[in-house]
């Protein structure tokens, strides 16, 4: 082929629509793939090329390195054949524009500077565990897609690097194409040892991906001089400007992770670009008090043991022999502080976004098998190996992993219903690990995990109205009106460690465990939220995660009351979800946010009306100009904290601590429900005095609050020990509280005419008359997985909508049963969603707030942690 295609040529089973690009590779056309029904990218070598061995070599080098990666952040490549003596790649077509041209057209801001870089740093870490290394890291190179995710391009100069001891295996008959001395890449991106012409490895790419990072921070190349002699000088032996210079405010870590990436020697680099990943990542997650780095744990457990030792046996002497015995010790401390320790080491194992909900090791403990939900997709089970970046489905859609046994059969949960937090019910199932039918066994299940012989299974049941962990099944050894989550057998099979929740369904909680005689230990004081548990191997310590006040969860460890420590701290979340016999741990690192989008009444559109990092709307004011958030995440404080918005996009205004519930009917007061104390106190919107009520003595409050329309009492569902839910009334200025409803019947949503309210009856949507005495009447064309959202202004209709990802909002007439459809709204991005959006809207249907609660997680192997 010797000239450019024109439109219509035909290449097997694509058709060229038009040129869009050329470079040193080939050029590049935009396709139609008529066999999929599809536009692609072909890039074809001219035929003038094709007598040059080496380009030849490089162009299928390209294609072959590229294929074997798959992975969000790495161009796709379909295909790969050959026209009229020419070969040709096609890929996925790109709509954007490359970095290159981004950085000319305008500055960065840093929040989409460390975006990019996390992106690129994760595409590069595909190649690197594939023993990729691109070498040609640039600007041009990095390609900004529309919706704002980066590609990297062309890994046509990319060298197959030898991973260690595979002598024997296909691998090591591959050879690079480059011998040492020739100097390839483009030379202001090129790192110490390729301007010299030497050997390069994966950290090369680190020092290139360092020149990009400040390239995008200062708007100007790192060493660019005025020949390129001068510039591969520079890259040997001068150190770039610093990024402070330009960026006053600049924060010193990102600043120090650049400094880091262009060390001249290899060695004092990053060591992989995983490590890079979580430096990164520490730059957008929320901080720690701590000062701890992100690939750092603590000091292991036998320098602690070490340092005390020491300390215990200095003796109180006088005079000299005093000073030598303390410059002694101090000699030791310093040591024990100052010797190397070798630092735990991660690898992740997935590259998609979305929430991962269990992750177990095999009984192999080579592969790892996980459940997660990515890009917006049901929950699903799937199965990967280290250094692989492809994660294979078993074919077990809408189930969720609960344990693996020692014989390789899995625990699952289907037909599942969400509850609250990260609680779901449903049917245990067992099913082998290479796939299959699941095998009911068990309904009402929240938990379960297998014994160490994997002969029997512990499970939390849900049975009238409380949560039992059972071992083996229909043995109760504990059972509590909060819930119990994370139920793991001990490796010697005589204690079960749980977290045991106080309230409904609320993270906060301690570290427990029972014997098989229902014996009962806590380990910890309560948290004010945790996640994930695992014993140790030995069986000496229960590892889990959480936040004591509200700061980044942490990995600690617990062998008896009291006996807490830390073991690993980080800025960003943490989640443990499993632990191999030689020690390495499964776990996820993890953002939690939530994106609040909502409409006032008369506005003309949406706004993004998100606010702090993590927390749920709770009410909506009947203007529709401002709702309550309870901020959950960092600096939120053990009992959270309420904020009143506005729906014009100001900024929020904190009102106190507590999980706000209703906006009072004058708008001048927030209802707040205080966890730790289980107290209600009503906080003012403006000035004022808080009011705390009555605590009802003997009462435990398990469901929402809200007002009664003349503001003189409030209506919430609550028990008595031993007593089933119902709904009780309390005077607001007097405390007196009383019930309304009869056990069983439970209810929050008062009419505007005050006179009735919706109700459960024994699991049946009702209408309740505040009057004790008239039954409830049950709602016509309700149907039972329906959500309701409020009243309408006239109290003769409910706002209904399924519990389901899109947001179809129906008006239901309460008389008639007749559903007409009010408004549907589709969320743009549903990744990461562990339950379905949620909506409030005012009584008019004028405005309206609606919220998605977001988990974006990574699974890591961490290997190395103390």
């Amino acid at each position: 082929m010797t000239k450019e295609l024109e439109a219509n040529t035909t290449i097997s089973h694509y058709r060229i629509v038009t040129k869009i690009g050329a470079g040193g590779m080939g050029e590049v056309y935009e396709a139609h793939d008529s066999r999929l029904d599809r536009e692609v990218a072909i890039k074809v070598l001219p035929a003038d090329y094709t007598s040059d061995a080496d380009r030849l070599k490089r162009f299928e080098q390209e294609a072959k390195a590229t294929s074997a990666l798959n992975h969000p952040n790495i161009l796709t490549v379909f295909d790969i054949g050959e026209f009229e003596n020419s070969p040709f790649i096609v890929s996925e077509l790109l709509k954007g524009e490359e970095l290159r041209g981004v950085l000319n057209e305008h500055s960065i801001p840093i929040r989409k500077v460390i975006s990019y870089a996390q992106q690129i740093v994760s595409g590069l870490t595909a190649a690197h565990e594939k023993h990729i290394v691109h070498r040609d890291l640039k600007p041009e190179n990095i390609f900004i897609t529309t919706d704002e995710r980066v590609k990297i391009l062309d890994f046509g100069i990319a060298k197959l690097t030898e991973p260690k001891n595979t002598a024997n295996s296909e691998d090591a008959t591959r050879r690079a194409l480059t011998d040492p001395g020739m100097v390839m890449g483009t030379v202001g991106y090129m790192s110490p040892e390729q301007v010299r012409g030497q050997v390069t490895d994966h950290r090369s790419d680190i020092f290139s991906f360092g020149l990009i990072l400040y390239e995008m921070i200062r708007g100007e190349k790192a060493f660019q001089r005025e020949t390129l002699a001068e510039t591969m000088t520079a890259i040997l032996k001068e150190e770039p400007d610093d990024l402070a210079d330009t960026n006053p405010g600049l924060d010193p870590s990102l600043e120090r992770i650049v400094r880091r990436c262009l060390e001249k020697k290899p060695e004092h680099r990053f060591q992989s670009t995983a490590d890079l990943s979580f430096a990164l990542d520490s730059l957008s997650a929320p901080r720690t008090s701590s000062g701890s780095n992100l690939t750092s744990a603590v000091l292991p457990l036998e320098t602690e043991k070490v340092k005390s030792g020491i300390l215990s046996r200095v003796p109180i002497i006088l005079g000299g022999l005093a000073l030598l015995a303390l410059g002694l010790v101090a000699g030791f401390f310093a040591y024990g502080r100052l010797r190397p320790v070798t630092p735990p080491s991660y690898q992740q194992l997935t590259f998609r976004r979305g929430l991962v909900s269990h992750a177990r090791f095999s009984p192999d403990g080579q592969t790892f098998i996980y459940s997660a939900a990515w890009n917006g997709q049901p929950l699903e089970i799937f199965s990967t190996r280290a250094g692989l970046n492809e994660s294979q489905p078993l074919g077990l859609k809408d189930a969720d992993l609960l344990d693996v046994s020692s014989s390789g059969e899995l625990a699952v949960l289907v037909k599942r219903k969400f509850l609250g937090q990260m609680i779901y019910r449903g049917t245990l199932a067992r099913v082998p690990m290479i796939g299959g039918t699941p095998r009911e066994v068990a309904e009402d299940i929240q938990e379960a995990d297998w014994s160490p012989d994997g002969k029997d299974l512990a499970v939390v049941r849900y049975v009238d109205g409380k949560n039992r962990l059972e071992y083996p099944v229909g043995k109760v050894l504990y059972e509590t009106e909060g819930y119990i989550s994370y139920p793991r057998i001990s490796p010697k099979g005589d204690r079960i460690a749980f977290m045991d929740h106080s309230q409904l369904y609320d993270n906060r909680g301690t570290i427990t465990a029972v014997d098989l005689s229902g014996n009962k230990v806590v380990f910890t004081d309560e948290f004010s939220g945790e996640e994930g548990l695992a014993w140790s191997p030995s069986g000496d310590e229960v590892w889990f995660t959480g936040s004591k006040t509200g700061e980044s969860s942490r990995l600690y460890g617990a062998s008896g009351p009291g006996k807490i420590r830390e073991v690993l701290s980080t800025p960003a979340d943490l989640w443990i979800h499993d632990v191999a016999s030689d020690g390495r741990v499964l776990l996820t690192r993890f953002k939690q946010t939530t994106d609040i989008t909502g409409s006032g009444a008369g506005d003309e559109r949406e706004r993004d009306l998100s606010t702090l990092d993590y927390g749920g709307v709770s009410d909506i004011s009947r203007d529709g100009r401002s709702f309550v958030y309870t901020h959950w995440g960092e600096g939120s404080g053990a009992d959270y904290s309420i904020y009143l918005c506005k729906t014009d996009g100001s900024p929020p205004v904190r009102l106190g601590e507590g999980a706000g519930e209703k906006i009072s009917p004058d708008g001048k007061w927030v209802i707040s429900f205080i966890p730790s104390s289980e107290q209600i106190v009503l906080l003012p919107t403006g000035a004022g005095e808080i009011r705390r009520l009555n605590k009802p003595s003997g009462l435990v409050i398990t469901g929402r609050i809200g007002w009664f329309p003349d503001g003189k009492q409030l209506l919430f569902t609550a028990h008595e020990s031993g007593h089933r839910d119902r709904a009780f009334a309390q005077d607001v200025n007097t405390g007196t509280v009383r019930p309304i409803t009869p056990e069983g019947t439970t209810g929050a949503l008062v009419s505007p005419d005050g006179r009735s309210f919706f109700c459960v009856d024994n699991d049946r949507a009702s209408i309740c008359s505040v009057d004790e005495n008239s039954p409830p009447k049950p709602i016509l064309g309700y149907d039972p997985s329906d959500l309701v959202g409020g009243w309408t202004a006239d109290g003769r209709s409910l706002f209904v909508r399924p519990d389901e990802p899109t947001l179809k909002v129906f008006r239901l007439d309460i008389a008639s049963g007749h559903k007409e459809p009010f408004k549907e709204i589709i969320p743009a991005d549903m990744a990461g969603m562990f339950s379905h959006p949620s909506i409030l809207l005012t009584p008019d249907g004028k405005g309206y707030i609606y919220s998605v609660r977001r988990y974006l997680m990574d699974l890591y192997l961490a290997d190395g942690l103390k």
